[in-house]
């Protein structure tokens, strides 16, 4: 229905303006051909076909959107970050009130590592579109190492438009643990419990982080329990096994030992080496008697 709604409107321009108008509005209209197929090609992982036929739609129609949004969606797949920007760039010159449009070019620049251009890009989205969660929340962390007070604001934000956003709790509630505030980022990790029901290994993680605060407050007793629930919805967890171990060795060495060895030997590549390292320390200063607590 909308290419017969196209050929109709383009045909009523063509009366009106004559020969000239025709020629562009075939243009437009094999361009929107172009990007279709090009749409279908990124669909289907075939990459190369995809440029071509996005690129042959930019060719018919050089002020297109929405085929130089296309072609870049396909480079950032490709991780052609240099690519991705220039294309989006110029969609979003020629659609400046696209909220996902300066999000998704906001994220190229996070990628190639320009944090300040992704900031103007996200305050642009938000400022469009104020629903647009994810923005608030890649805007805190832009913003986490300049501004830790924007970037909290950013992540509750996030939260307050969508509950059910896991990340923004995690990273709300660290970057207030970061900050020695232990009794907000407790607030942040039970309330992240509670609204995130039912998404298991989301839940697993905020309890994991509940427990290292605990911790941090030798709250001991308390956070050992919160790693075992971590555990209990996510068996095998490793950075729990790690915490478990970890908060052990100031109350129970004998179970220190037991957790801290379950860790090592479920470590894989994607263990965090800062863990391994000091599982393995503490392991020894265990066996021989030497636990500094």
């Amino acid at each position: 229905m909308k290419k017969k709604m196209v050929l109709v409107i383009c045909a009523l321009g063509t009366l009106a303006i004559g020969a000239g108008q025709l020629s562009c509005n075939r243009d437009k209209v094999a361009s929107i051909e172009m990007i279709n197929q090009c749409v279908d090609f990124h669909r289907r992982k075939m990459f190369p076909q995809a440029v071509r036929d996005c690129s042959k739609a930019i060719t018919l129609d050089p002020e297109s959107a929405d085929a130089h949004h296309s072609l870049g969606m396909i480079y950032i797949e490709t991780k052609e970050y240099e690519q991705a920007a220039r294309h989006l760039q110029k969609a979003v010159a020629f659609r400046e009130d696209n909220a996902l449009y300066h999000y998704q070019l906001g994220e190229v620049y996070e990628w190639m590592n320009q944090p300040e251009q992704a900031a103007k890009e996200y305050e642009r989205a938000v400022a469009l579109d104020p629903a647009l969660y994810k923005a608030h929340y890649r805007l805190g962390l832009v913003s986490r190492e300049a501004e830790p007070e924007k970037a909290m604001q950013k992540f509750t934000d996030a939260i307050n438009r969508n509950p059910r956003f896991a990340d923004a709790y995690r990273d709300l509630g660290l970057i207030y643990s970061e900050w020695g505030l232990y009794s907000q980022a407790e607030q942040v990790f039970r309330e992240g419990i509670k609204a995130l029901a039912g998404q298991e290994d989301a839940v697993a993680i905020m309890h994991h982080l509940l427990g290292t605060v605990l911790s941090d407050k030798k709250e001991y007793a308390q956070a050992i329990q919160e790693f075992k629930t971590a555990l209990e919805l996510k068996p095998g967890m490793d950075d729990a096994m790690f915490s478990l171990g970890w908060t052990y060795s100031f109350t129970n060495v004998e179970n220190a030992k037991i957790w801290l060895s379950k860790f090592l030997q479920s470590t894989t590549g994607k263990t965090r080496p800062d863990y391994v390292t000091a599982a393995q320390t503490k392991l020894y200063e265990l066996q021989f008697g030497l636990n500094r607590k």
